[in-house]
């Protein structure tokens, strides 16, 4: 398919994710732009090469479309006008809210006591009374986040209720060689990797695009070496 159809059928991707909380079916896709099945199914491909969206592996269903996920997680994101979606990661969920540039909910879980864990994104993050958290933890570097990128969403990028909390989860489970962010860092972090997805133009951030918007946030280090 031309680039701009792939573009195409990447928009209509999120533009059905966020109106129906779930990702349209290959059939679906074939239907919208009189296409046969191979011809969607390259689309998708080259879309999960890309990294603008993961299958399911083997097959043509969109898993994720960052930040959405077609299955349920413990990351929910809920709207003022009510609809809610199923992030992929603490950072995904977070992420809701520069994409969307509206108020969100996050109900979550930390990772830790496996409490549940609300707030609110509306300006300046709203944070429960009590506690110097939510704090988002990232378990694995940034250079091996696309080796498998299934479970480093599932399994390293979580929700920790505060300081206390991550400690304690450290010393537990020996998660020492992560980082760990407040949730008004990791808005900033999203910022220009996730405004404009539901643009037909939009892009993603260059290696090197991204890598100097990590040192502008003073993130450097071997951990955030792409």
């Amino acid at each position: 398919m031309p680039p701009a159809d792939v573009a195409a059928v990447r928009k209509f991707v999120f533009d059905y994710f966020l109106e129906h909380s779930v990702p349209p079916v290959a059939e679906l896709i074939a239907v919208q732009f009189g296409l046969n099945l191979p011809a969607v199914r390259h689309a998708l491909e080259q879309l999960d090469a890309a990294h603008h969206l993961r299958l399911l592996p083997g097959t043509s269903r969109v898993l994720m479309a960052f930040p959405f996920s077609a299955v349920a997680t413990p990351f929910r994101v809920t709207r003022a006008e009510g609809h809610s979606y199923f992030a992929n990661c603490a950072w995904d969920a977070v992420a809701f809210r520069p994409m969307l540039r509206e108020p969100i909910r996050i109900d979550s879980y930390c990772a830790h006591c496996n409490a549940p864990l609300t707030f609110v994104l509306d300006g300046e993050p709203s944070q429960p009374p009590g506690i110097d958290g939510p704090l988002v933890y990232l378990g694995r570097p940034a250079h091996e986040w696309w080796d498998d990128i299934i479970s480093t969403c599932s399994n390293t990028m979580l929700f920790l209720r505060s300081g206390e909390h991550l400690a304690d989860w450290q010393a537990e489970t020996e998660q020492a060689t992560g980082q760990v962010l407040s949730i008004e860092r990791t808005v900033q972090l999203s910022e220009p990797i996730y405004q404009g997805k539901f643009d037909l133009g939009y892009s993603r951030l260059s290696k090197e695009e991204l890598q100097s918007h990590f040192a502008r946030l003073g993130l450097i280090g071997p951990f955030w070496k792409l």
